[in-house]
């Protein structure tokens, strides 16, 4: 009986484990995308915008990855927040895309630092939020 209690317990503890570095994961990549296209967005070296495309592109295929793994995971504790925070990063990640990105190659910095610090802004406070009550603040 020792044995199965014991074995529960480090079950539910290396899940939590899994899903905290999944947590982590999202806010690190989170983070990088938001941070690449906020330096994007201030560059005005064609050369310079291309290698940080690439740098948006890696993070944001980690938190898509991140958001597939915690969306998956059987003992996920909250579909509404892990939902929110979806629809926010794919909406976040169609304006980026449709909107700010190709305003960067046009030359115009000004509309998409606009956007950048508007609506983005506001969804990135949003994501934030449900990632730390996902428990992300606990993430080094």
């Amino acid at each position: 009986m020792k044995k199965i209690l014991i074995s529960g317990i480090i079950a539910i503890f290396s899940m939590q484990l899994v899903q905290a570095a999944t947590i982590c994961d999202t806010k690190l990549a989170l983070v990088e995308a938001r941070l690449n296209l906020m330096m994007m967005v201030m560059s005005t070296e064609k050369e310079d915008q291309d290698s940080l495309r690439v740098e948006i592109n890696k993070a944001s295929t980690g938190l898509d990855k991140a958001l597939v793994a915690m969306l998956k995971d059987e003992n996920k504790t909250d579909d509404a927040q892990l939902t929110n925070l979806q629809d926010t990063w794919t909406a976040f990640r169609n304006t980026r895309e449709a909107d700010i990105i190709p305003a960067i190659y046009a030359g115009n910095n000004d509309k998409a630092i606009a956007i950048a610090t508007g609506i983005q802004a506001e969804r990135m406070k949003i994501m934030d939020n449900v990632i730390q009550a996902l428990n992300g603040d606990n993430c080094n």
